[in-house]
C-alpha cells in the first residue's frame, strides 16, 4: 500500500492509499492556496483572487465551494478542510505534506551537524533531497500568489544542499563533494557559503592555486555586481589556504559510522527472510524488531546479515551487543553503553539515552531471552532516541510495547542440504555427496528439522563417518550432535546444550509441560494437551502453551483452521529425555487412553453423515494413534492394542493405509485368542476386508472364515449374517461364484432374520456384485436398488458411494451412458468428501469406460493411468467386475489411438495429482443414452 501524502516539491499531487489521486487544475490550485496559508484560514474572496486573479467569472464563489467539495473527497484521511465564518482552512499533520517534512529534515540536518554528528546530518540532508521531484509547485508556477512560497522553498533547497556538502567535508569525504560543489558554486556565483565550500574542497583535493583563483573571482564578482567585499569568513579561509593551515586538512576518523563483524561463512537459504527483514528495517516505524525461534534456528546469523545490509542506510551504522555472557539483567544497559563508546558512569541509562538521542543507529542485541527483566529499558531508549532502531534476537517473545515479532523458521529442505554440503566441505575439502547418498542427506536434514545448528553439527561428523552412518547414529541419540566450532558459545557447541539453555530458562511447571508434550506425535489440540498433561484444565493449558510458544519451544500450526501445538523433532527428543527423568509411564498411559477414547467416539460416526469430518480428525491424530499402539506393544497391553486396532480399521481402510492396517492386525490377533469373540470377530473382519482389497484372497478367506467362527460363538444372527456376507464377497473375488452364491443366500436369510437393515443392505450389495460379475445385469439392478434404498434410509454415507458406483456400473453395462455418468458423479462427490481412495479409483475406472465408449481413447487412457496409480498407492487390486471393466476399457482405448499416444496418456494420468484428475480429467456431464433412474 502506498503511503498517503500531499506533495508540492514538484507537480502538486495528492497520494492516497492506492496511489496518486487525479485532480483537475483548479482543485490543485485551491489546495496550494490553502497550503501556503500555513494552517490559517482563507476567505472565499481570497480564494477567488488566488484562483482567477482579477478576471474571475460571475460563478466564481460557487465554483470555490464545488472545488472544496471535490478536494475534500480527494484528501488523505489524515487531512481535512475546516469551514468557519465564510472561510476555509486546511488541517494536516506536518509529516503528510512533503514541504513541511522537507523543512523539518533540513533543520534537523543543521542541528545534527552543530551537535557534532555529520553522518546524521548527511543522512537527513539526503532524505530531504529525495523529496524533490522537480521545481516547487512546478505545474502551478504561473500563479502569482505562489511566487513567495516557491522562492522560499527553492532557497531552502539550496540550504539543504549546502548542509549536505558541509557534512561531507566534515566527514573527510571531499572527493565525493568536489563535482557537486563546483557545479553549484558555478550556478550560484554570488552565494558565499557555496563559494567557501568550493574553495575548501579544491584545497583538500590538492588544488591550492585553483582555490585561490576561485576566491579572486568571487571578490571581483561581488565588487562588480554588488559593490561588496567577501565576508570575513571567506577572507579568513583565503588566509588559511595561503598559509597552508594544517587545521584545514580533513581529520582522520571523522566518519562516526560503526561496522559489524564479518561472518566467516556465507549465509545459505535465508533469501526470503532477509528480504522481509530488510523491508521491515527500511520502514523505520518498526523500531523494535525481535527475531524469535528455537535454539539453533540461526537467529543470530540472520540478524547479523540483515544488520550488515541495513547498516549503510543508518547514518551512524550498526552496533552489535552480545548479551549471552550476561547473567545479571542489571548489566544489560551498562553493556550496551560500553558498546556505543560510553565510559562507566553512575547513570548508564541516562547517558545512553542522551548519546543516542542525536544518532541514527541500528542496535543489534543478541540473545535477550535470559535477561528479559532488563528489556523494558529498550522501550525507554526508543522513546528518547527518535532515530534508534533495535533489532533483538531472543528465543522468547519479549511482550514489549511496539514490538514487531519476526519468527525465524527452520531451513527449507533444499537450503538445509546445501548448508550440510557447504559445512562438510569446509571441514573435509574432498567431501562430496554421491548420487546414492543424496536421499540419505535429505533424510538427515529432515530428521533435524532443518535447524541450521543441527545441520552444521551433523555435517561436522563427516570427517569420520559417511552420511548414512551419521543418520543411523542420529536416529539412536540426539546428543550425537556434538563437537561444534570452538569459537561458538558453549551453549551452541552441542544441540543438547543449546536446548538446555532454553529449558533452564523455563519455570518448573512449564518444564514439566514441555516434557509431557513429547508423548504427542504430529501435534495436539489444546483440549488434548489439557487432558493428557494438565488434568483437563484448558484455561491453564492455554496460558502455558502460549508461554512455550513465546519461548520458541512449541510450534503453533493452523491446518484447515484448527490450532494445533507441536514440537520440532529435535525438541521432542530432548523433551522425551526430560520426561524419562520425571517418570514417563503415567503420561504415556494418559496419552494412550486419550487416543482410545477419541477412536471410540469416532468409530460409530464413520458410517454416518459426519464421516468426512471424523475421518479428517483421525487423519490429523494418526501419528498419535501410532504412538499409542507402540506404547501398548511395548508394555504388553494386548487387549488395549486389539481394541484400538479394531476402532481404527475402517479409517485405515477408507484412507488407504492398508499395509499399516494389515501389519497391526497381524501383530495383535495372535495374542488375542482369549478375547471377547465379538471384538475378535471385528478384528478378523477388518483383516478380511483389507486383504481382499489388496488382492490377497487366500489371507482374506482365512480371516473371513475365522470371523465367521467368532460370529457363531456370539450367537447373534446379524453378526453371523455379516460374516457370511463378507466371506461371500471374498470367495466371489477369488473366482468361486458357486460357493459365493451359497454363502450369500444364507447371509441374506440370516440378515433378514436378525432384522438389521444395514447388514441386509450390505448382503444385497454383495449379491448384486455376484450378478454383475456373472453378467446378470437385469438381476443386479434391483439388488443394488434395494441395497441403496436401505443405505439412504439409514444415512449410511460410508457405503452409499460404493452403492452408487454399482448402480452406475449396471447402467453402463446396459448402455445407459447418461445415467451411468450421473451415478458416477454423485459417487465421486461422496468419495471425494470422505477421501475414500478405493471408491475414487472405481469412479475413475467408470469414467474411463464412458470415455472409451465415446471413442476418446486418450482421455480413457489418462483416467485408467490415474486410477491404477491410486490403487497402487494404497496397495489395492481390482475385483472381478472391475478387472473385466478395466480390461475392456483398455482394449477400446487402444483401438482408437496409436500405441505411443495410449502409453503417453497412461503415464500422464499416473503422474497427475488426484486433485488434478478429479478437477480436470472427469470433464463435463454427458448427455448419453438413457436417463438417471431414481
Amino acid at each position: 500500500m502506498t503511503t498517503a501524502a500531499i506533495r508540492v516539491l514538484g507537480p502538486v499531487e495528492v497520494v492516497g492509499g492506492d496511489g496518486p489521486v487525479a485532480l483537475a487544475a483548479k482543485p490543485r490550485a485551491l489546495l496550494a492556496a490553502l497550503l501556503v496559508a500555513d494552517g490559517g484560514s482563507r476567505t472565499v474572496d481570497e480564494l477567488v483572487e488566488a484562483l482567477w486573479g482579477s478576471g474571475s467569472p460571475p460563478s466564481a464563489r460557487k465554483l470555490v465551494q464545488v472545488y472544496v467539495s471535490q478536494l475534500r473527497r480527494s484528501l488523505p484521511a489524515q487531512a481535512r478542510i475546516v469551514t468557519g465564518g465564510g472561510s476555509y482552512a486546511l488541517e494536516a499533520p506536518p509529516e503528510l505534506v512533503d514541504a513541511m517534512a522537507f523543512q523539518r529534515l533540513v533543520e534537523e540536518s543543521a542541528a545534527a551537524r552543530r551537535d557534532g554528528n555529520p553522518a546524521l546530518a548527511l543522512s537527513l540532508a539526503a532524505q530531504a533531497a529525495r523529496l524533490w521531484r522537480g521545481g516547487a509547485y512546478s505545474d502551478l508556477a504561473y500563479l502569482d500568489f505562489l511566487q513567495p512560497e516557491i522562492e522560499r522553498l527553492e532557497e531552502l533547497r539550496l540550504v539543504a544542499l549546502e548542509e549536505r556538502l558541509d557534512a561531507l567535508l566534515e566527514l573527510g569525504r571531499h572527493a565525493d563533494a568536489l563535482a557537486e560543489t563546483l557545479r553549484l558554486a558555478s550556478e550560484n556565483p554570488l552565494r558565499e557559503r557555496l563559494q567557501r565550500q568550493a574553495m575548501l574542497t579544491l584545497y583538500r583535493s590538492g588544488r591550492q592555486s585553483e582555490a585561490l583563483e576561485h576566491f579572486a573571482a568571487l571578490r571581483r564578482r561581488l565588487d562588480d555586481e554588488l559593490g561588496l567585499a567577501p565576508s570575513a569568513d571567506v577572507r579568513e579561509l583565503q588566509r588559511r589556504i595561503l598559509q597552508q593551515d594544517p587545521s584545514l586538512e580533513a581529520g582522520p576518523g571523522t566518519d562516526s559510522r560503526r561496522a559489524l563483524p564479518q561472518p566467516p561463512n556465507p549465509l545459505i537459504g535465508r533469501e526470503q527472510e532477509l528480504e522481509d527483514l530488510a523491508a521491515l528495517l527500511e520502514r523505520r516505524d518498526a523500531r523494535l524488531i525481535v527475531l524469535t525461534g528455537a535454539g539453533g534456528s540461526g537467529k543470530t546469523r540472520l540478524a547479523l546479515e540483515a544488520a550488515r545490509h541495513a547498516a549503510t542506510s543508518y547514518a551512524n551504522g550498526a552496533v552489535l551487543v552480545e548479551l549471552a555472557p550476561l547473567r545479571d539483567p542489571e548489566l544489560v544497559v551498562p553493556t550496551i553503553a560500553q558498546a556505543v563508546g560510553i565510559a562507566d558512569v553512575p547513570e548508564p541509562l541516562e547517558a545512553l539515552a542522551e548519546t543516542l538521542r542525536s544518532q541514527e543507529l541500528l542496535l543489534l542485541l543478541d540473545n535477550a531471552e535470559h535477561v528479559q527483566a532488563a528489556t523494558p529499558a529498550f522501550v525507554g531508549l526508543l522513546a528518547r532516541a527518535p532515530r534508534l532502531t533495535i533489532l533483538v534476537t531472543s528465543r522468547t517473545v519479549l511482550h514489549l510495547s511496539g514490538e514487531h515479532v519476526f519468527p525465524v523458521p527452520p531451513l527449507e529442505l533444499e537450503a538445509a542440504q546445501a548448508l550440510f554440503e557447504q559445512r562438510a566441505r569446509a571441514l573435509q575439502p574432498d567431501f562430496t555427496v554421491t548420487e546414492d547418498e543424496l536421499a540419505t542427506v535429505r533424510e538427515l536434514c529432515r530428521r533435524v528439522d532443518g535447524l541450521p545448528l543441527a545441520v552444521e553439527l551433523a555435517a561436522a561428523r563427516v570427517r569420520a563417518l559417511r552420511p548414512q552412518a551419521v543418520l543411523d547414529r542420529l536416529t539412536e541419540r540426539l546428543s550425537f550432535l556434538a563437537g561444534g566450532p570452538h569459537d561458538l558459545p558453549a551453549r551452541q557447541q552441542t544441540l543438547y546444550e543449546t536446548l538446555d539453555w532454553s529449558y533452564d530458562l523455563l519455570p518448573d511447571e512449564d518444564r514439566g509441560l514441555l516434557a509431557g508434550l513429547s508423548v504427542f506425535r504430529g501435534g495436539a489440540t489444546l483440549s488434548a494437551v489439557a487432558e493428557v498433561c494438565l488434568a483437563g484444565d484448558e484455561g491453564r493449558a492455554l496460558d502455558r502453551v502460549e508461554r512455550l510458544a513465546d519461548a520458541s519451544l512449541l510450534l503453533v500450526r493452523r491446518p484447515a483452521g484448527e490450532t494445533r501445538y507441536d514440537l520440532l523433532e529435535v525438541v521432542r527428543q530432548y523433551a522425551a529425555d526430560r520426561l524419562e527423568e520425571l517418570g514417563a509411564d503415567s503420561t504415556r498411559k494418559r496419552h494412550a487412553a486419550w487416543c482410545v477414547a477419541l477412536a471410540e467416539r469416532a468409530e460409530p460416526e464413520l458410517s454416518g453423515e459426519s464421516q468426512a469430518s471424523w475421518l479428517s480428525e483421525l487423519e490429523a491424530e494418526h501419528d498419535n494413534m501410532r504412538a499409542a499402539l507402540a506404547f501398548f506393544a511395548e508394555t504388553g497391553a494386548y487387549d488395549d492394542a486389539l481394541r484400538l486396532t479394531v476402532l481404527l480399521s475402517r479409517f485405515w481402510y477408507v484412507r488407504g493405509h492398508l499395509v499399516e492396517a494389515r501389519r497391526h492386525l497381524e501383530a495383535v490377533l495372535p495374542s488375542a485368542t482369549g478375547q471377547d469373540p465379538n471384538l475378535l470377530r471385528r478384528a478378523q473382519t477388518a483383516g478380511a476386508s483389507i486383504a481382499l482389497l489388496q488382492g490377497d484372497y487366500t489371507a482374506s478367506t482365512a480371516f473371513a472364515e475365522s470371523a465367521l467362527d467368532s460370529a457363531r460363538r456370539t450367537g447373534e444372527p446379524k453378526f453371523v449374517a455379516n460374516a457370511l456376507s463378507n466371506l461371500g464377497a471374498i470367495v466371489l473375488a477369488a473366482g468361486d461364484e458357486e460357493r459365493a452364491a451359497i454363502v450369500l443366500d444364507e447371509a441374506l436369510e440370516r440378515a433378514r432374520e436378525g432384522g438389521d437393515e444395514r447388514i441386509t443392505a450390505l448382503v444385497l450389495n454383495n449379491l448384486g456384485d455376484l450378478a454383475l460379475a456373472t453378467g446378470d445385469y437385469e438381476r443386479a439392478g434391483p439388488l443394488f436398488e434395494e441395497s441403496h434404498a436401505l443405505l439412504r434410509s439409514r444415512g449410511d454415507t460410508a457405503n452409499i458411494a460404493r452403492s452408487l458406483f454399482n448402480l452406475g456400473a449396471v447402467d453402463l453395462m446396459l448402455g445407459e451412458n447418461g445415467a451411468a455418468d450421473a451415478r458416477f458423479r454423485e459417487s465421486l462427490e461422496l468419495a471425494r468428501t470422505a477421501d475414500d481412495k478405493e471408491d475414487l479409483a472405481w469412479c475413475l475406472e467408470g469414467f474411463a469406460a464412458l470415455a472409451g465408449r465415446e471413442g476418446d481413447g486418450v482421455r480413457a487412457a489418462t483416467l485408467l493411468g490415474a486410477a491404477g496409480a491410486l490403487l497402487a498407492r494404497i496397495g489395492a487390486d481390482h475385483k472381478p467386475f472391475e478387472r473385466r471393466l478395466h480390461q475392456s476399457t483398455e482394449s477400446a482405448a487402444r483401438a482408437t489411438c496409436d500405441p505411443g499416444a495410449f502409453e503417453d496418456a497412461m503415464e500422464h494420468g499416473a503422474s497427475m495429482s488426484i486433485e488434478e484428475v478429479l478437477d480436470g480429467a472427469v470433464g463435463a456431464p454427458r448427455a448419453g443414452k438413457g436417463s438417471h433412474r431414481a
